[in-house]
């Protein structure tokens, strides 16, 4: 069993976490004195600043990377995966965060309900009054999809739906470790067939909600299905990259090159899958060429020098490349480097998809996304490790594939 519960551990993720505040109390300070000097530069807010930009695209990154990991672990137990049976509290454990990541979103969407913080301008009642001067006609005609009401209403059943089935399934999977039962295995399985169904659909709502809504003129038929497969590849990073930590410490001896292996495949393929559809929507775009869809990568190539392109170096390239031979994939130096290259793509990736339609000419708040990061990633972690300290790592024996995973050998290795 993983030990977290020692004062030193505690003290440096409290650090952390007051060093989060004091960075975003640094960047509020910085831009309010440094205004004028710094109202040309590339990389500083000097209009529009809205602190919570950084803090919710924080706590949707390690949402989903836990939702990721919940919807893999239930590809794993629908599909009847032997390999990857002792990982499965890994990722129970990474889910585990889903409760309190769709808590805190919930309170930034109540609080811009209420009018206290301005992330989803939509909900400004000035844009449906067809006599102010602010009434846009296009989002006016979405006011029976975007009303504030129903907004709330979906967001609260995402989240409840969500940590019910990770409560679920985490539950089920505790009771098979005791019974071994056959019985506990089918309500494992059928829960986990019903979460991937629901969720291949809700993450669609979802990213509906809660980033293509900041732009309401703007829309994609493929963003759902875009945004899910980063969803899977942040998921399967992290797991990868705390099933190393713990091997090496020595909690996770059952953890073998194999099973890395396997996991190595699933972030080669999950890449090629997220650059397809990366593809797939900006060629559409490109070839219709129609003004009103265009302007979505128009302002975000003027904000942040066509990073939609640079995001292909740690999103496609580094992971084809380092992963492409199969003796890479079982080097744990190398899948580890590729799994943190991934994690730092894909959240720049999701800022590249939140932030330029909050703040309108916004670029980047270096001090706003390390203190965001550290604050929440900070709490992810405590969460994490706690639980981790709380159940046994190899605590899936009760599963009946255990033995297998177990003894998992890859034949071409």
């Amino acid at each position: 069993m993983y030990q977290f519960y020692t004062m030193n551990k505690k003290i440096i993720i409290f650090m952390i976490i007051i060093l989060g505040f004091i960075f975003i109390s640094l960047d509020k300070m910085f831009l309010d004195q440094k205004k004028q000097i710094f109202s040309e530069k590339k990389y500083f807010v000097t209009k529009n600043h809205n602190p919570c930009t950084a803090l919710y695209i924080s706590i949707f990154y390690f949402t989903s990377i836990s939702l990721g990991a919940l919807f893999f672990l239930g590809i794993q137990n629908i599909s009847k995966s032997g390999w990857s049976v002792i990982l499965h509290p890994i990722m129970e454990e990474i889910s585990s965060f889903i409760p309190y990541g769709g808590f805190m979103i919930l309170i930034i969407l109540l609080l811009n309900s209420m009018d206290i913080v301005h992330i989803f301008h939509w909900m400004n009642s000035d844009l449906y009054n067809p006599i102010s001067l602010k009434y846009d006609k296009i989002i006016a005609s979405k006011k029976f999809f975007l009303n504030i009401p129903f907004f709330l209403v979906r967001s609260i059943l995402y989240v409840l739906i969500c940590s019910f089935f990770y409560l679920k399934i985490k539950r089920i999977s505790c009771t098979l470790y005791i019974s071994h039962s056959l019985n506990d295995y089918k309500k494992l399985y059928f829960r986990s067939l019903i979460f991937v169904i629901s969720f291949s659909f809700i993450s669609i709502f979802m990213t509906w909600d809660w980033i293509m809504s900041l732009n309401p003129h703007w829309f994609s038929t493929l963003l759902g299905w875009y945004v899910l497969s980063s969803f899977m590849i942040t998921g399967i990073s992290t797991i990868t990259i705390i099933s190393i930590y713990l091997n090496k410490k020595g909690f996770f001896p059952l953890f073998r090159k194999s099973h890395l292996h396997d996991l190595s495949k699933y972030l080669f393929s999950g890449s090629l899958l997220w650059t397809y559809f990366w593809y797939s929507q900006f060629f559409l775009y490109w070839y219709g060429n129609i003004p009103e869809e265009i302007t979505y990568f128009i302002k975000r190539e003027e904000i942040y020098n066509s990073i939609h392109f640079w995001m292909l170096i740690p999103n496609f390239l580094v992971p084809f490349f380092c992963l492409i031979s199969s003796k890479n994939k079982s080097n744990k130096k190398i899948v580890f480097f590729v799994s943190l290259i991934l994690l730092i793509g894909h959240y720049i990736d999701i800022y590249n998809l939140i932030a330029p339609d909050i703040n309108e000419g916004v670029k980047f708040c270096i001090f706003e996304i390390i203190g965001s990061l550290l604050i929440i990633g900070g709490f992810f972690v405590y969460i994490l490790f706690s639980n981790f300290s709380k159940r046994k790592i190899n605590s899936s024996e009760g599963n009946p594939f255990f033995q297998e995973s177990k003894n998992y050998k890859y034949p071409y290795m």
